[in-house]
């Protein structure tokens, strides 16, 4: 028989009375113990610190998870220390061994944990303190600090116990800050902001509720003032919450407030020591704000991990040089050079860090870099000329003298190149000392080279320069009355005379021109007595004509020497006078 529709009604709505009437609080309840259970929880041991024993610290950690296990059963799921220890041991790590806080977050990815608890342990006085931080790793609302003290008698199931009944109430407000996240998705805004009041009732700077907060002020295009409030609270609850400072960082940044936003991004970073990007994010804002020393430090923290990262070394060498950090320049450089096989040949390269070098006056490096430069590109002359400054400083005087040839070689019109070569020369063999004869050679030399300079160049100053070469050692020897040398002083002189165009050196020039020439003529004498020929007797005229003209030129630098040198040179005048018919010359 078919059942009229309004009886089929009636049972059905009797029936949903009864289920619904078994539905009681507790039910409802349980049902949702069992979805919230699904919240994973990874809880690693405490990381001992200071004279705290390592086995203590896997005990404790042990105990800590049975005793959340058990008081939060209903409200989460706490990962079983099998299942961490084959996790572990499968990267390579102990178990038996507290893992590095740095890698909790790798690890509770892999075991796909909502949120993670790390800690460290440690002995203050008759006390053991464990400090725990909270991390919401996948909406787990879970987040923030918390601090246990216990006397240090008690057994570590003793203290687990009391670690975990102290995270009730953040238990408590990560379940808030979850409903935040749920109501907010369903754009039941209102119900949100009362999850977040409730959490902060229990923390007032809750970061997963202070999160929530900020997005849902996003949502609701809530000025930027606003959404600044909510992560400001956020990072007070938590200094190593990655996301909120990051977040945080950009919202600086729309209000203007580029150093707050760099400082947050610095932040940021310390929360997560192997964002290698935001590293160097970070380094290159630091170096913006000219806080170069600091930018070293952020980019040497992963070299010090990873010394061939090419990007980072580069990094650290613009921000020492920007920073005139020339130690540390020299340092990045070399690093660079060793992992960029690129710049092997770059002559850019091979400049820039010998001027590094050179700055700091480190003649080891610029003799190694100069050396690396030419070794590559034989035929820059630029790069040979930092190698004959590098030579001269570490006073390698015949291997600066050797640059120069070979720069010469490639251009004759060097001008600075020759006139440094011929001052390496002066300074070298004017080192007069009766014990060591004069080095004529590099004189000699030197007068090739400034006899190139002089066919290269018409200019005054250069000529002055030129003069002032030729005068210094041509004075020098006719003053030490060196008798071998006096031709090359006369030379030296005469060739300073020539090239000085302003005249600033006619006095002097000539009365040491007119010594040298006296001198040359006492030597003279004797060898014409000796010889007997007209052709030493006319030398001899001619030298005693040159003394006499160039010591009344000169006379001002000392008429009482003048005077007497002029006597001396009468007396040859009238002797060689009776040469010439002595030795029946025409």
């Amino acid at each position: 028989m078919q059942i009229p529709s309004s009886i089929r009604r009636m049972r059905l709505l009797w029936f949903a009375s009864i289920t619904m009437a078994a539905a009681t609080p507790g039910a409802i309840h349980a049902q949702n113990a069992v979805r919230r259970s699904n919240e994973r929880v990874l809880v690693l041991p405490p990381i001992p610190v200071g004279a705290v024993d390592t086995a203590f610290a896997i005990e404790l950690g042990n105990e800590i998870r049975r005793r959340m296990e058990s008081k939060f059963r209903f409200k989460m799921r706490i990962i079983p220390g099998e299942t961490i220890c084959e996790a572990l041991e499968a990267s390579g790590f102990e178990c038996d061994k507290p893992l590095p806080a740095a890698n909790a977050g790798p690890l509770a990815r892999f075991l796909q944990a909502r949120g993670y608890i790390v800690g460290w342990v440690e002995r203050t006085g008759d006390s053991v303190q464990v400090t725990l931080r909270l991390v919401d790793a996948a909406g787990s609302g879970l987040s923030g600090w918390t601090v246990v003290v216990s006397r240090g008698d008690r057994s570590a199931r003793n203290i687990a116990r009391d670690v975990a009944d102290a995270l009730d109430d953040q238990v408590k407000a990560a379940g808030y800050a979850r409903e935040c996240d749920e109501r907010r998705g369903r754009s039941d805004f209102r119900g949100a902001r009362d999850r977040v009041k409730r959490a902060f009732e229990i923390n007032p700077n809750h970061p997963s509720a202070a999160l929530c907060l900020a997005l849902l002020f996003e949502v609701q295009q809530q000025p930027n003032d606003s959404l600044i409030f909510a992560l400001e609270r956020a990072v007070r609850g938590d200094s190593l919450n990655g996301r909120a400072w990051e977040m945080l960082g950009r919202r600086y940044l729309d209000a203007g407030d580029t150093t707050k936003g760099v400082d947050a991004f610095a932040s940021q970073l310390r929360a997560e020591l192997n964002n290698i990007k935001l590293r160097h994010g970070v380094a290159v804002a630091r170096m913006q704000q000219g806080r170069h020393e600091e930018a070293v430090e952020i980019l040497q923290y992963a070299l010090d991990r990873n010394p061939l990262d090419l990007l980072t070394l580069q990094y650290k060498a613009r921000a020492c040089v920007e920073g005139e950090l020339w130690e540390c320049a020299l340092d990045a450089l070399g690093a660079e050079y060793e992992v960029d096989s690129s710049l092997i040949g770059d002559s850019i390269f091979y400049a820039r860090v010998f001027g590094v070098a050179q700055s700091i006056e480190d003649i080891a490096a610029m003799l190694r870099w100069s050396g690396e430069a030419v070794e590559h590109l034989p035929n820059s002359i630029s790069l040979w000329r930092a190698r004959a400054a590098a030579l001269k400083a570490a006073s390698e005087h015949d291997g600066a003298l050797a640059a120069y040839d070979r720069i010469l070689m490639l251009d004759s019109s060097q001008v600075s190149s020759a006139l440094a070569a011929v001052q390496l020369l002066l300074d070298s063999s004017l080192v007069v000392d009766t014990a060591v004869p004069l080095d004529t050679a590099r004189l000699w030399k030197a007068d090739t080279l400034l006899q190139l300079v002089a066919a290269q160049t018409s200019d005054t100053a250069t000529s002055m320069n030129l003069a002032a070469l030729y005068y210094n050692p041509g004075s020098r020897i006719a003053q030490l009355r060196l008798m071998a040398h006096l031709p090359l002083a006369a030379h030296f002189l005469e060739q300073a005379l020539a090239h000085d165009l302003r005249g600033s050196l006619t006095a002097p020039a000539n009365f040491f021109l007119a010594l040298a020439y006296f001198f040359w003529v006492t030597e003279l004498d004797l060898e014409v007595r000796e010889s007997e020929t007209c052709e030493m007797v006319d030398k001899e005229i001619d030298l005693i004509d040159r003394a006499n003209r160039a010591m009344e030129l000169g006379r001002s630098v000392s008429e009482q020497t003048a005077t007497q040198i002029l006597e001396y040179i009468g007396h040859y005048e009238t002797a060689v006078k009776t040469y010439k018919p002595a030795f029946e010359c025409p």
